[in-house]
């Protein structure tokens, strides 16, 4: 244990949670394991944090968690809102050929990188069992999002991916069973994250990674692995939240003849008009349409 870090406080960064316990790093880059001097405290993994030091082997005292750049959260019972994870700047949104690609996961994801300020990354893995691009993922690469082919079994794509994430703090998400933690590990160059398998039958993926870490690659780029999950709501406070996601919809959103036109039965909705015109693919509007669907049912959004 450093001595410049004793009976002083110090800046870290959180890299594990369970509960009012887990792991934090230095500046210097040393790993402390840390408890939290309150209950009120509710660190992530990715927060800035100030700790100190006890003076026993007692875990650090975790006593303030600073401002946050971003956030990644989901909505629970009540629509209570919980953070799972934080000062992020890229979201690498996993699917696969196994498990079927959830694409609502995906805008929901894509929508929530918007809100933080993130850039979204769509990462096609398991190139392995079947190359060819889905319709559906053209729709996102038309819409200017970009698509990474990707196969950690195989390493294809595995030095573009790394490079890709370089100069940033990138969250992989998605399905449970897409292959998030497999990726992680092939990035890391050793196993650090328990990889998955697909149940026989419904070739769902069952949850391997308990709860969110952090993790930095031989290039400097930071990731962390979130737990696969098969429904993710994220928190979103607006319909303009919602149509971040949606950036093909802007130019055209701009010429409806309301200004809070949702894009759905409004008369004289370019938006709609677009789609008809088959300007905005139609599955990206569908996508959109089941997400405001959703949303409205929570009393900010009616």
């Amino acid at each position: 244990m450093s001595a410049e870090h004793k009976n002083s406080p110090s800046i870290g960064r959180v890299t594990a949670c369970f509960g009012r316990r887990g792991q934090l790093e230095t500046a210097s880059g040393e790993p402390l394991a840390y408890l939290t001097a309150s209950r009120r405290h509710k660190p992530v993994c990715g927060d800035r944090v100030r700790f100190e030091l006890r003076g026993d082997d007692s875990p650090a005292l975790l006593n303030d968690v600073l401002p946050r750049d971003s956030e990644l959260a989901r909505a629970g019972a009540n629509w209570r809102t919980e953070v799972i994870a934080a000062n992020f700047s890229l979201l690498a949104v996993v699917v696969a050929t196994e498990p079927l690609p959830d694409y609502e996961l995906a805008d929901r994801l894509i929508c929530a990188a918007a809100r933080a300020g993130a850039e979204a990354l769509l990462v096609w893995n398991k190139i392995d069992l079947g190359r060819k691009l889905p319709a559906r993922l053209r729709e996102y690469e038309r819409a200017g999002f970009e698509v990474l082919p990707a196969s950690a079994l195989a390493g294809s794509g595995m030095r573009h991916l790394a490079r890709r994430l370089k100069e940033h703090v990138t969250v992989f998400a998605g399905q449970s069973g897409s292959g998030k933690s497999t990726l992680v590990n092939h990035l890391l160059r050793r196993k650090v994250a328990a990889a998955g398998h697909l149940s026989a039958g419904a070739k769902q993926g069952r949850h391997t990674t308990a709860s969110a870490a952090m993790h930095t690659l031989p290039n400097g780029a930071r990731v962390m692995d979130l737990p696969g999950v098969r429904s993710l709501m994220p928190v979103l406070d607006s319909h303009a939240d919602i149509l971040a996601g949606y950036p093909e919809f802007s130019p055209y959103a701009a010429e409806c003849r309301f200004a809070n036109c949702r894009h759905r039965n409004e008369p004289d909705c370019m938006v709609r008009a677009a789609v008809e015109a088959e300007k905005i693919p139609a599955g990206r509007y569908a996508g959109y349409l089941a997400l405001l669907r959703e949303f409205e049912r929570k009393p900010s959004l009616a």
